[in-house]
């Protein structure tokens, strides 16, 4: 009886080091936690305020006279609807292509070969290393020469493929998928194209669920292309949109932050929403390149 007793003493003083290292472990990541979740908080929190509220020393931790005015007077004063289709059709057009034209290319780099393929694939990633913004005039002068300027055209047709990194992304996937599938497919007269749609497609849900993701999350916070391609009010999207109902000499006053705010947590919404159904995804996209090498 004694010998046990002695047992849980000893074990209880072995596991103290142990005990002790977890509790620090998630003291540390409960206060990354609240750091990290704390700007998003006090954005939420400011949009139900009064403007002068914000004016307060020491600021208050909990909203002061909550109010919908920042939401209703923005609603008013802004066409926050029609920036928000252009963000919605824009980004989803965008998507779409990208996770088309990038499986496609995934494809074909990955599993077909080809006269070139390594070197037309290491040349297009050697592009990564382009800064973007140098790109931006070019592009600018094209799409201005084609009269696509303060149009859809302006705002989906550049970069509907996804780019490069969407190419290399899926083709990083599709070289784990089986190619006696292929092989077989071929053989039983499959037309590539076939084989792309009836069988590799398919097996390509869960890469295309996180292109569509990071490319869904990239595109609805562009801003920009979009403040170079649009100069009409009623063409513009959220993140430009948001930017416009600043004072007139570009300077954020006291009256226009809260309706600042109130925009970016509208704007906000769609990309909780997305996070929340889709965050396994998220650790699988931070791991999807190092599937194969």
């Amino acid at each position: 009886m004694v010998s046990a007793r002695m047992r849980r003493f000893v074990g209880r003083i072995a596991n103290r080091p142990a005990r002790l290292v977890s509790a620090l472990v998630y003291l540390v990541l409960i206060a990354w936690a609240i750091l990290s979740l704390f700007p998003l908080y006090w954005m939420v929190k400011n949009s139900f305020e009064p403007p002068l509220s914000m004016t307060i020393f020491p600021p208050k931790l909990l909203p002061v006279s909550p109010t919908l005015d920042n939401y209703i007077i923005l609603l008013q004063r802004t066409p926050m609807a029609r920036w928000g289709f252009n963000s919605f059709f824009v980004t989803t057009v965008r998507t779409l292509g990208a996770l088309f034209f990038g499986a496609l290319a995934g494809y074909a780099f990955a599993k077909l070969r080809f006269f070139g393929r390594e070197v037309i694939f290491w040349a297009l990633m050697s592009t990564l290393m382009i800064p973007g913004f140098i790109l931006i005039i070019p592009l600018y002068q094209v799409v201005k020469f084609l009269g696509w300027l303060d149009t859809y055209l302006a705002l989906t047709i550049p970069g509907i493929t996804g780019g490069v990194w969407a190419m290399f992304l899926m083709r990083q996937f599709a070289r784990t998928l089986p190619t006696e599938l292929i092989e077989a497919a071929r053989m039983d007269g499959a037309s590539e194209f076939g084989i792309f749609r009836m069988i590799i497609l398919p097996l390509m849900k869960p890469g295309l669920a996180v292109l569509g993701i990071f490319t869904f999350i990239g595109n609805w916070n562009s801003f920009f292309w979009p403040l170079v391609a649009t100069t009409s009010v009623s063409m513009r999207v959220l993140p430009v949109g948001l930017a416009l109902i600043r004072g007139a000499g570009g300077e954020a006053t006291i009256l226009v932050q809260g309706q600042t705010m109130a925009g970016s947590t509208l704007m906000a919404v769609p990309m909780i929403i997305v996070f929340l159904a889709f965050q396994r995804y998220f650790v699988r996209g931070i791991t999807i390149g190092a599937i194969k090498g």
